[in-house]
């Protein structure tokens, strides 16, 4: 019907369909080829074959580990593909990610302007905004926590709370096959809202279980491909799900709103024992000075969703590998409950205190990381202008994106990547052995906010875990990582599973 319809119209043209055809092509030939500029240095080399309209998306698939080892191999360290009508800039190698963005850090500082993620985050917050609004509400964020003992023993009590209290939440799932996911998230969450509000949330808390779906809906959503393809995320019937995705950030930053506001009419300017405290003061402080400023209660709505997303979701899908580890390796699981029985005893939590001893534990967590890629490519970062870089044009409205899994599981630093082995960050004398290729937190200005709070968070709670239970497959169905393995989107998270576990 349609193509008899175009065949009518065409017919009232003296040429025929062949001559259009042709002079179309020729009229998009011509456009493209006006349009590319000669770059000295040229533009870093591309991956072949890239398609009208589409570009390289033809090659995209959920798990892209494969797809960038074998084009590193091919073209480099720095290399280019299209997706859509935006060209992206693949960064690989530790000593390549870090001259980018540790050494020419002010340079690699932007972040990209998306069409869908700057509808969804708003331009608010710290992780996907740039310029001053990033540098002002970055600084505040790192003093704030900083004073509010982010990695120091100030935050143990509310850490070793929320421990206890999951602990006697998962005694009442001893023996049944159940999924810890909820349970997790919850208490993990409860320390990010300990730091923004001074309070926390019942694990069954309504709100709290409809806000997590939400972030764990975007954070897998696949509506972000319209950030590469406008067009469709404005076709009706919503196939990339943009709509919903918008829908779930409203909700999020209307929750988040409420709780400030709420939090608001109890501020006590001579006691800010919280970061939403801390934030209202001091944008009342500018007020009054008459300071240039870009804080606002937008931006602080922003700010708090980033703070939940980011902190929240990232180190309770850091526990979760944990555990599905602790299964697949049980003499792993018996060796680190040794030690801990052995330095913590079990009439305590493991503490902070005692993470010079607890060498094995540290080196598990950090393992967990590092085998299971919690982040395979640290986001979309952008250039501040026009820079040269190892040889190559790297424009500014270029995306970036630094490929951590190229890192993570190189063999020139690593020796036996795929197997999962802790002892690799414990020397010859037993002692911790830092590893500065291991890049699970990023590095430069772009690097995680929340580290601190995380290492405190993945001690105690992985170690609290250990030392209460053991934990075990369900019955007929060998629980690995292999067979969880995954889903991609923000993080790299396993898929749902159910454990058992017995009380020690």
């Amino acid at each position: 019907m349609i193509t008899e319809v175009i065949s009518q119209i065409l017919g009232y043209f003296s040429v025929d369909i062949k001559t259009i055809c042709l002079g179309l092509f020729v009229c998009v030939a011509l456009h493209r080829l006006l349009r590319m500029k000669q770059y000295n240095p040229p533009l870093p080399p591309s991956i072949p074959f890239e398609l009208p309209v589409i570009g390289h998306f033809y090659l995209l698939k959920p798990d892209m580990r494969k797809l960038l080892r074998k084009y590193r191999q091919q073209l480099g360290d720095v290399y280019r593909m299209k997706f859509g009508g935006r060209s992206v800039v693949i960064i690989a190698g530790y000593e390549t990610i870090k001259e980018a963005f540790l050494k020419q850090a002010d340079n690699f500082a932007a972040r990209p302007y998306l069409h869908v993620t700057t509808k969804v985050s708003r331009n608010a917050g710290v992780a996907m905004t740039s310029g001053q609004v990033w540098k002002e509400h970055r600084r505040f964020c790192l003093s704030t926590l900083k004073d509010f003992g982010m990695g120091r023993s100030m935050l143990e009590d509310k850490l070793h709370q929320e421990a206890s209290t999951m602990i006697t939440t998962l005694r009442k799932m001893s023996g049944i096959p159940f999924d810890p996911r909820q349970v997790i998230s919850t208490h993990v969450t409860n320390m990010i809202s300990a730091l923004v509000f001074k309070g926390s949330f019942k694990h069954d808390d309504e709100r709290l279980v409809t806000l997590l779906e939400m972030m764990d809906e975007n954070i897998s959503s696949n509506a972000l491909v319209g950030n590469f393809l406008p067009w469709l995320s404005r076709v009706p019937g919503d196939p990339l799900n943009t709509q919903k995705l918008i829908k779930n950030s409203d909700h999020i930053f209307d929750f988040v709103y409420e709780l400030i506001k709420e939090h608001e009419t109890y501020v006590d300017e001579d006691k800010i024992e919280d970061l939403t405290s801390a934030y209202i003061h001091e944008m009342r402080r500018v007020e009054k000075t008459g300071e240039s400023s870009t804080m606002s209660y937008e931006q602080l709505s922003g700010l708090i969703s980033d703070l939940f997303i980011a902190g929240s979701h990232t180190t309770a899908t850091a526990i979760r590998w944990a555990l599905a580890c602790l299964i697949e390796h049980p003499h792993i699981q018996g060796k680190l409950y040794e030690e801990i029985s052995s330095v913590v005893g079990a009439e305590r939590l493991p503490s902070m205190m005692d993470k010079s001893k607890l060498v094995y534990l540290e080196a598990f967590y950090l393992e967990v990381i590092r085998y299971c890629n919690l982040a395979i490519t640290s986001g979309v970062h952008a250039t501040t202008h026009d820079v040269t870089f190892n040889g190559y044009t790297i424009r500014q409205d270029d995306i970036i994106l630094p490929d951590l899994d190229s890192v993570l599981t190189d063999k020139h630093i690593w020796g036996d990547p795929d197997i999962f082995r802790p002892e690799r960050f414990i020397d010859e004398t037993g002692n911790f052995k830092k590893k500065e290729e291991l890049l699970i937190f990023f590095i430069g200005k772009r690097s995680c906010l929340g580290e601190a709070l995380a290492r405190m968070e993945l001690l105690t709670f992985i170690g609290a875990l250990v030392q209460n239970f053991k934990f075990q497959s369900c019955p007929g169905e060998a629980l690995t990582v292999d067979k969880v393995d995954g889903t991609f989107g923000f993080i790299h998270a396993p898929k749902p599973y159910q454990l058992i576990l017995t009380s020690r």
